[in-house]
């Protein structure tokens, strides 16, 4: 015995055994009642059993009707319930989000613009991870993050960049530092004092490393250190100074820290939304990106107020 029933049939055997008329359900469903007969037919051909027993006056369901008739109603509510569902995901209102960033953009910018997201959609999840420059595109290729939080990559043809901000290296020393008693400096005092760097795998190290080289400067490593809240207190104790980007100032997490300008040259490193290229968002990812865009762009007040925290 066949039992494939299309979603069509189970809605015209349902319609007809509520109202228990042909002629109603052919109204109710807005076809005609031909077609309807035909559908119904169908559905008994596909069963190789009647489901109404009828003349001209009365329409019943039989024995296997009834038996069909709530399983059918099950089936429908199901997938109404999923088409619902459907509905939520495709206009942002349900879904998944994965969220690949850097330590200091993902603190920097996504509390605010997660808190501000979940007021209007509460029920769309997020999953966040932190992490270096590498594994982060690496998560951004492979499909296993929607997009990342970083530095602009390189133009291979993998991904799409969309400029966030620009972010500023400063040099951060102790408060009763000799280099505390200027606003700014040029990266050539980094030749008279113990560097403190980053690991030699981050970005932040490989750019400061790129200005040491350019400038011809004999740098002395003090300590490589691959925390930022202990690079902080590091500097605090004065055993050396840093060249940090403004937007990781707040992760140093300790007092007694000044931050300087730093010249000759300016040195920024360019950050953004990273997507793969040809694949396309959910509604959800695509929603949150325009409100985090709106809320980095609207914020440079409190962005400064940032850059400054450790001063």
């Amino acid at each position: 015995m066949r039992t494939s029933l299309t979603l069509h049939q189970l809605q015209a055997f349902v319609e007809v055994a509520r109202v228990c008329s042909f002629r109603q359900a052919a109204e109710a469903l807005r076809i005609s009642q031909p077609a309807l007969s035909r559908t119904i037919q169908g559905a008994e051909d596909a069963l190789g059993t009647r489901l109404f027993d009828r003349d001209t006056r009365n329409v019943r369901v039989t024995p296997s009707g009834n038996e069909l008739l709530p399983i059918a109603r099950r089936v429908l509510s199901e997938f109404e319930s999923s088409l619902g569902e459907l509905a939520q995901f495709m206009d942002g209102r349900r879904g998944r989000v994965v969220v690949a960033t850097l330590p200091s953009l993902g603190m920097a910018f996504l509390p605010e613009a997660l808190a501000a997201y979940a007021k209007f959609q509460p029920a769309v999840e997020f999953s966040i991870h932190v992490l270096t420059t590498r594994p982060l595109l690496e998560m951004v290729n492979s499909g296993d993050a929607d997009f990342a939080i970083g530095l602009q990559p390189p133009p291979d043809g993998r991904f799409r960049y969309d400029h966030l901000v620009d972010d500023e290296f400063a040099l951060v020393c102790a408060e009763g530092h000799p280099l505390a008693s200027k606003a700014s400096w040029n990266w050539k005092v980094f030749s008279q004092y113990p560097l403190i760097a980053q690991s030699s795998s981050t970005s932040m190290r490989q750019l400061t490393d790129g200005v040491f080289q350019k400038l011809g400067l004999s740098v002395r490593m003090g300590y490589e250190c691959g925390s930022l809240p202990l690079t902080g207190r590091l500097v605090a104790s004065n055993l050396g100074i840093a060249a940090l980007p403004r937007l990781t100032l707040p992760q140093l997490g300790t007092a007694g820290l000044a931050v300087r300008g730093l010249r000759g040259p300016v040195l920024e490193r360019q950050l953004g939304i990273i997507t793969r290229a040809g694949r396309s968002l959910s509604t959800a990812s695509r929603n949150f990106l325009q409100l985090l865009k709106m809320h980095v762009r609207a914020m440079p007040a409190q962005r400064e107020n940032r850059s400054h925290a450790a001063t």
